[in-house]
């Protein structure tokens, strides 16, 4: 399965921009792919790391408007993760080829705030099967995160947010 756009947020969407804003984000993860980029875990995250130095942990719970928004559009899920990237700042959410950590499933839901280049490869190792879309103000796009894929920012300001679920072996290590 490729990226697949499942709807817009209109209503709101300053709302959103707002709560966004309101995040206390941070280098919180250290990402070889995204360098610049600030971010908060919400529900539970990761420290993207494997083998001994991997992490899972439980975090803060979003405000209840983003409990119900992620419950809308991926019931069930485990972790949220915000993202952020402005210009002015230096700080970005261009993140370069990769594919997302073990501890999740492959499924995920992203709500783009401003503009991006998302791009995916629907073949391994098959130059020739890159896809590219552009994320536009408020679009709701399914992905697959075991493609490798990437994004680039084209706007100053930038937000995402990423719903997912944990594989159930990590979901496990949370319980603890």
């Amino acid at each position: 399965m490729s990226l697949k756009v499942i709807g817009r947020i209109n209503t709101g969407l300053d709302d959103l921009y707002a709560w966004c804003e309101l995040q206390l984000l941070k280098h919180e993860v250290k990402s070889t792919y995204a360098l610049h980029r600030l971010e908060k875990w919400y529900r539970a995250g990761s420290n993207l790391r494997s083998g001994d130095a991997e992490k899972v942990f439980r975090t803060d719970e979003p405000k209840r408007r983003i409990v119900k928004l992620g419950d809308r559009l991926l019931p069930g899920w485990h972790s949220e993760l915000v993202c952020s990237g402005d210009r002015h700042s230096g700080t970005s959410t261009t993140i370069s080829n990769h594919r997302d950590h073990t501890h999740f499933q492959g499924h995920a839901i992203l709500i783009n705030l401003g503009e991006a280049i998302y791009r995916e490869q629907l073949r391994r190792n098959d130059d020739s099967s890159w896809q590219e879309y552009k994320l536009t103000d408020g679009i709701v796009v399914s992905i697959n995160t075991k493609l490798i894929h990437s994004a680039e920012q084209i706007s100053t300001e930038r937000y995402n947010l990423t719903f997912r679920h944990f594989k159930p072996e990590y979901l496990q290590l949370l319980q603890h």
